[in-house]
């Protein structure tokens, strides 16, 4: 099937022209806000492609952008811009929220060159995720996870929270992890990755502990996880 890329824009004459130029070469769906479009990625994804303008009333490009890195990662993020939002797009860019920014108006041949490129990044990843569970079998880290007694419970309340469908994970000895942490016991640290997707951290490995609501950037070098808080 097709993946779905999602535009969100405040004008809807805007997003009809998106339509109108791109179906049926890509499969578009569109949100004329920040808040429709969070609501849409919780409740019709997966999205390969986040297309936003940057000037929008209430959340802006840049911080849907960002809250879209945290809550679905797997997404591919782009955003439009004007001339006078450059440096906000550059910015963006080298804060790793985006994958591309392109200027408005949009060149029709540029535009389908950008979509196809961060749809071959999606599959990319999501090819990546696949091996991913195939070495965690392998990994050290993982196996001695699954020994501890405690890991049912971690699972069932990471459901609780979550969905009934959410898949709790375990880091890797080298892996990078974003998100918001939502629960903590004795053991164990969970962060959520999106809506469906969690991380148990044990918190013996962890080099601070984060609060619970905080969001973090957790990264494991040699065994060894550095937390970083993230600021919006």
């Amino acid at each position: 099937m097709q993946e779905k890329i999602l535009f969100v824009d405040d004008e809807r004459q805007v997003l009809e022209g998106f339509q109108r130029l791109l179906d049926p070469q890509f499969r578009i769906e569109t949100a004329v806000s920040g808040a429709e479009a969070l609501t849409k990625l919780r409740d019709k994804g997966p999205y390969a492609v986040v297309v936003c303008d940057m000037r929008m009333p209430e959340m802006d490009g840049a911080r849907l952008l960002a809250r879209i890195r945290v809550d679905f990662p797997e997404t591919v993020r782009i955003m439009l811009t004007g001339n006078s939002d450059q440096m906000t797009a550059v910015r963006a860019v080298n804060e790793g929220h985006i994958f591309r920014f392109l200027t408005k108006p949009c060149d029709e041949e540029l535009l389908v060159r950008t979509l196809n490129a961060a749809l071959t990044q999606y599959r990319v990843a999501n090819y990546k995720e696949e091996a991913l569970e195939k070495a965690l079998a392998n990994n050290p880290l993982a196996l001695n996870m699954k020994h501890y007694a405690g890991l049912t419970r971690v699972e069932q309340k990471v459901r609780e929270i979550l969905s009934r469908e959410a898949i709790t994970r375990f880091p890797t000895e080298s892996g990078v992890y974003f998100g918001k942490t939502i629960w903590e016991d004795g053991e164990y640290l969970v962060q959520s990755l999106s809506p469906v997707k969690a991380i148990a951290h044990l918190k013996n490995r962890l080099g601070r502990i984060p609060r619970v609501g905080e969001v973090v950037k957790i990264e494991y070098k040699n065994g060894l996880g550095e937390v970083q808080g993230i600021k919006f």
